[in-house]
């Protein structure tokens, strides 16, 4: 019989190898802690790069796209079935962030000119996305350029996310208002 430890460190040997072929030649960084489902997408075509922290979940069909941006996740994150993640302007995701399926998280937008001018001509903007501490973000949720979302927040399920959230609050709607704010301890 094979001891359990010998059979985890072969595991974790394993999915180093498999990481480092998967991403090789790509500026790509995972720590070997974290786990990414076989078909999640990461990519950097484009440009830019993507960085996750330990102890992460990517889930299948979850999609990280730079375009030439930069994608930084940081530790005890979860990324859904589903979700979506456009790096152009640059997206920052803090420690302990739930992102639930379907969410996308689109760190661009397409400048309004002239009338007349087709808005695939007129060019992209890109202010990026902050995502701080513990932040719990619902299913299909859509959080646009520019956000920058509040430590120990939750974006309720459905919600458009134009304009900053406060930290410890909750937003829902279309657009996002706030809906309550939780107390803060020792306060």
């Amino acid at each position: 019989m094979i001891p359990v430890a010998w059979k985890r460190r072969v595991l974790l040997r394993m999915r180093r190898w498999t990481r480092a072929l998967r991403f090789a030649g790509r500026s790509i960084t995972v720590h070997p802690s974290t786990w990414i489902a076989h078909r999640a997408r990461l990519s950097d075509r484009g440009g830019g790069a993507i960085s996750i922290g330990k102890n992460c979940e990517i889930h299948p069909y979850a999609m990280m796209l730079t375009y030439g941006g930069v994608i930084r996740v940081g530790d005890d994150c979860s990324l859904n079935p589903f979700a979506i993640i456009y790096g152009y302007g640059g997206v920052h995701i803090g420690c302990g962030v739930r992102i639930a399926a379907h969410t996308v998280i689109v760190s661009a937008n397409h400048v309004v000119s002239r009338a007349g001018e087709p808005f695939h001509q007129s060019g992209v903007t890109g202010r990026g996305v902050r995502v701080e501490d513990n932040v719990w973000i619902g299913a299909s949720a859509v959080i646009l350029d520019g956000v920058t979302i509040g430590r120990n927040s939750i974006v309720a399920a459905g919600s458009v996310v134009t304009r900053p959230v406060p930290a410890h609050s909750t937003v829902a709607g279309v657009p996002a208002r706030v809906i309550a704010t939780r107390g803060v301890e020792g306060s």
